[in-house]
């Protein structure tokens, strides 16, 4: 398959998870975003969407949930909203996954491995060695609440982006192989506590998929 071709194939695979996302009807939907609003956005945040990101958008942009939130549940809309929302929001969304993991590394975390070397004594200085070295991880992309698409830049842009990572601090799993696997288990699985098969290795997100083992 060509590189034009896996870029068809991963905008139809989005396309394919907005449909079944419409059909379970648990979010308000807009009109999907035009190309004129992907460049838009891309250039706005620096930011480039991975084929199966971009054909969901597409396809329909989902703002809202479907019903209010249950009494006692955060109000905070769990979609970030692309087309309308707040731009400051959307950058602290954007940074949330480096910025929650630096709150974890100045509270004791330290990637394992020796990646990032010995980790200074002083916590101000661990925080400040942890965000140099993040610095060069992709970009995470808001898709809803905590999970994360990475961004498509870079040469394994069309692979990159495949699977679903939900990132909070240290804590990340893999959510999905994909968009539409991501779709069943998030709202349409009954079954959330079974085990769901690894990302093949070309999806993997760097860095991300490995604090995810």
């Amino acid at each position: 398959m060509t590189g034009d071709e896996t870029v068809r194939d991963g905008v139809r695979a989005g396309a394919r998870a907005a449909r079944r996302l419409a059909e379970l009807g648990v979010s308000v939907l807009e009109p999907g975003l035009s190309d004129a609003e992907f460049d838009r956005i891309e250039a706005e945040y620096g930011i480039v969407f991975a084929p199966g990101h971009r054909g969901f958008l597409a396809a329909g942009l989902p703002v809202d949930r479907a019903a209010a939130p249950e009494e006692g549940a955060s109000p905070r809309n769990p979609w970030p909203n692309w087309r309308g929302g707040d731009p400051g929001l959307i950058r602290e969304w954007l940074g949330r996954p480096v910025e929650e993991l630096l709150f974890s590394v100045e509270h004791g975390w330290w990637l394992p491995g020796g990646r990032w070397g010995q980790r200074p004594a002083d916590p101000a200085e661990a925080v400040a060695a942890a965000r140099a070295a993040l610095a060069s991880v992709p970009t995470l992309i808001p898709l809803y609440s905590h999970r994360y698409l990475a961004s498509g830049a870079g040469e394994a842009g069309v692979a990159r982006g495949r699977a679903v990572l939900s990132v909070v601090g240290a804590d990340t799993i893999h959510y999905g192989r994909d968009l539409a696997e991501w779709v069943e288990r998030e709202f349409g699985d009954p079954d959330q506590d079974r085990a769901w098969p690894e990302p093949a290795a070309g999806d993997r997100v760097p860095f991300w998929s490995d604090l995810a083992g």
